[in-house]
């Protein structure tokens, strides 16, 4: 808390100092010139034309469901528009973590072979996760609809307005499991211009990536665009026991996405959505490092011993030993594979009902089914194989209505919600001393009503108040029992035999959310603001399991409260914007996924108390001249302050799974204007992670502790003078670093498993606007 006091203090300085200097400049230059300067500004969500290249890009916002600047929102937030994505080559959403503090944006295969799931952490809380027992603690939304599944949310880019990065709990608007922050992902909006691009971009491993993008108005009051988009690249981990001796980490995706707004009069909107996605790859990419020499009782120990040997010595041709550790080199003989097949459609229908009040319904339905494998033991051995049969379906309805009162003192919005998600996942597992069948179905029901309302008080102080009621109802009917055992005296029970009875389990739970915000526009540049919010995330259960039990393990909600202070600048003549934050959040109950000793597979806990405390502080400075910074600073100390007698290997000392302490990134960019020959735009991007606990199941050993690491990318982007063609270059991870993206250890088995990134990528991009 010092750290963050002394920064804050310096950041304020700072700040102020800077709006003293603005204000001095500019107090007498009158009303006429406010409103040229106002009316100056580059639109919302569109670059900067070259004429105001010493000028940031306006960012609009609607974090609080109407349309803010960003700098006017009090809450702790970034947001990236499609524009700045592109001129730094950027196409997946993950890469939303080198461009904001504090957030994790991880693709991991937890305890699966799924190539695309999403584990998403901000501030030290999320999910590494993507098990139907258990929901993610940062909620994705694609133009206002709610992902429920992590499966198919590491989203290709083909025609993304903006990403928005809300950080803390939102618990009382965005409401359902935000209790660590929120996503928020805008596709572009059809509208009556008749527009066209592609790209096409080569790299590395064979890279190829073609987007396309139309925007047509089809008639008066009725407007569509379509996109679609291709994303191809060869594999990096050897795999020669697989089929075709294909590399492991392949993409192979394809998006197809399209919207029609139609306005039949002034005040009405409906805009209707679909996507279609496909995901195919050969495998998560991760490798066997080696073996704890410790996990004499897991079951690679019983096979060397059965063998002839033992864990660590063992020479025989049926021995689990060194000949498969590697880095590079993944030698399962168990098919790897990763085939997803995603759609959803939604319409949103907006209509002023006046001008103080605006009622909006959001109807979405979303689909996803997939097959996965995974040789986890990395060997021809058979010591842990995995198969999943997923299938999972969402429909989500929401009606709000947004308006304002009392001459404009009052802003307020209210609604109710409803979601349904079912789905099942199947999964037939082999261990060394055992197969069975695992997994189950489920349904998840929840309702949700809220209100949130912010007065001014005065022209510069506003308070803000919200409240949200949730019920979240969840229900499991898992279908487990033993296939087939090694035998006795090892291990037999007859085929048939279920670990949990075959009935419905459920794990029902309701909470209210509330929240209160204080800000204060110190000067037309400087807002203060603080807000203390709660937020929750439901119970659930553990869905894969190997032991024998009375009933299907459950846990119970996680809740914060959490406390924010912050700081946001936007001044010199609309070239520096600034904010910073600091909290404080009690985390309490902590749902966990844990592997240790006691279960033959992971399982789900509330494994105790937390405490979470940090900021963030980030900068865009329009230098002049063509030239431009960016940068932002976070630090994350969370620490567990009690531990229940639930887990074994954790203590208090033990790191938070895929959490940084310290990140931090900076970019740098000049543009070179040659007139008739167009624009160049050359930047550099540096990333900056401090060491995190890697390992997926919780528990902290040193060699699935990743070391700090630095990243940087590079580019240079050419642009025609009518803006028509471009044409890029880059070099992403320069320095080519081989951190570990993730890992993974069960003491059951006793085998390290990780994922490095893929190392130096480098590319070339054109393309054609219209």
């Amino acid at each position: 808390m010092l750290r963050f006091t002394g920064c804050s203090a310096l950041t304020m300085a700072l700040i102020l100092n800077a709006a003293a200097a603005e204000t001095a400049r500019t107090k007498n230059a009158g009303a006429s010139t406010a409103k040229k300067a106002a009316s100056a500004s580059p639109p919302a969500g569109k670059p900067a034309p070259h004429y105001q290249a010493a000028h940031l890009e306006d960012v609009m916002v609607t974090a609080r469901r109407r349309n803010e600047r960003i700098e006017r929102t009090p809450i702790s937030m970034t947001t990236v528009t499609g524009t700045q994505f592109t001129e730094r080559g950027i196409t997946s959403i993950a890469k939303i973590q080198d461009l904001s503090p504090n957030i994790t944006f991880g693709n991991v295969a937890s305890n699966s072979g799924v190539a695309n799931a999403a584990a998403v952490f901000i501030r030290g809380i999320g999910q590494t996760d993507f098990s139907f027992g258990v929901d993610p603690g940062v909620a994705m939304y694609v133009d206002g609809v709610y992902v429920g599944s992590p499966v198919g949310s590491v989203l290709n880019m083909v025609d993304i307005g903006s990403v928005s990065v809300l950080r803390g709990p939102q618990g009382t608007l965005f409401g359902r499991n935000t209790i660590g922050g929120a996503v928020s992902v805008t596709s572009l909006a059809p509208d009556s211009v008749l527009a066209a691009r592609a790209d096409v971009k080569y790299g590395t491993a064979n890279r190829i990536n073609a987007r396309a993008f139309f925007n047509v108005p089809l008639a008066e009051h009725l407007f569509a665009n379509f996109s679609v988009g291709s994303f191809m690249q060869d594999g990096y981990v050897h795999a020669p026991y697989q089929k075709n001796q294909r590399e492991m980490g392949s993409q192979d995706s394809r998006v197809f996405k399209g919207a029609v707004r139609w306005n039949p009069v002034e005040k009405l909107n409906i805009t209707l959505r679909g996507d279609w996605n496909r995901d195919r790859s050969n495998g998560a990419p991760f490798v066997t490092t080696g073996v704890n020499p410790d996990s004499t009782n897991g079951m690679i120990s019983l096979a060397n011993t059965l063998a002839g040997g033992s864990l660590t010595n063992c020479t025989g041709p049926n021995c689990y030993n060194s000949r498969y550790f590697s880095k590079n080199t993944n030698y399962g003989s168990d098919p790897d594979f990763s085939n997803l097949v995603g759609w959803s459609t939604s319409a949103t229908i907006d209509y002023e009902l006046s001008r103080y009040l605006e009622l909006k319904s959001i109807t979405s339905y979303r689909k996803s089914m997939g097959k996965f494998a995974q040789d986890r033991d990395g060997s021809p051995i058979g010591i842990n194989y995995v198969y999943d049969n997923y299938q999972e379906k969402q429909f989500s309805e929401e009606v709000q209505a947004n308006g304002r009162a009392f001459n404009n003192h009052l802003h307020y919005s209210a609604g109710v919600y409803y979601f349904d998600q079912s789905g099942y996942d199947i999964n037939p597992t082999q261990f060394y001393i055992m197969s069975l069948l695992s997994g189950g179905s489920f349904t998840d029901r929840s309702y949700a009503a809220y209100a949130q309302a912010t007065y001014s008080v005065t022209k510069k102080f506003n308070i803000t108040a919200g409240v949200r009621y949730t019920e979240d109802n969840k229900s499991f009917l898992p279908n487990q029992y033993y296939k087939n055992t090694i035998g006795p005296p090892i291990f037999y029970e007859p085929y048939g035999t279920r670990l949990v009875p075959y009935q419905r389990y459920h794990n029902n739970n309701a909470r209210w959310t509330p929240m209160v915000n204080l800000s204060y526009q110190i000067t037309p540049e400087l807002m203060a603001y603080s807000t203390f919010s709660q937020g929750f995330k439901g119970g659930g259960f553990t869905q894969r399991l190997a032991n024998i039990a009375p009933a299907a393990p459950s846990f119970r909600p996680e809740s914060v409260n959490s406390f924010e202070g912050g700081l946001k600048f936007y001044g010199l003549g609309h070239r520096l914007r600034v904010s910073a934050a600091g909290f404080f959040t009690f985390y309490d109950d902590v749902q966990l996924l844990v592997a240790d000793a006691t279960n033959i597979g992971p399982y789900y806990t509330n494994a105790g108390k937390a405490q979470i405390s940090g900021f963030e502080l980030e900068s865009q400075y329009a230098l002049g001249d063509g030239w431009s910074v960016m940068g932002s600073v976070g630090m994350t100390d969370a620490h567990y302050t009690k531990l229940t007698s639930s887990v074994q290997g954790l203590n208090l000392d033990t790191m938070f799974v895929l959490v940084s302490k310290w990140t931090g990134n900076l970019g740098l960019s000049k543009r070179f204007d040659f007139g008739t020959y167009g624009t160049l735009t050359p930047r550099a991007d540096a990333t900056y992670r401090s060491r995190y606990n890697a390992n997926l199941n919780a528990i902290m050993y040193d060699t699935l502790i990743q070391k700090k690491f630095i990243t940087v990318n590079l580019s240079a982007r050419w642009q025609s003078k009518s803006e028509r063609y471009n044409f890029m270059v880059g070099l992403d991870n320069a320095t080519n670093e081989k951190f570990m993206a993730w890992g993974s250890y069960s003491g059951s088995f006793g085998n390290f498993q990780k994922s490095f990134d893929r190392g130096r990528q480098w590319y070339i991009q054109g393309g054609v606007s219209f």
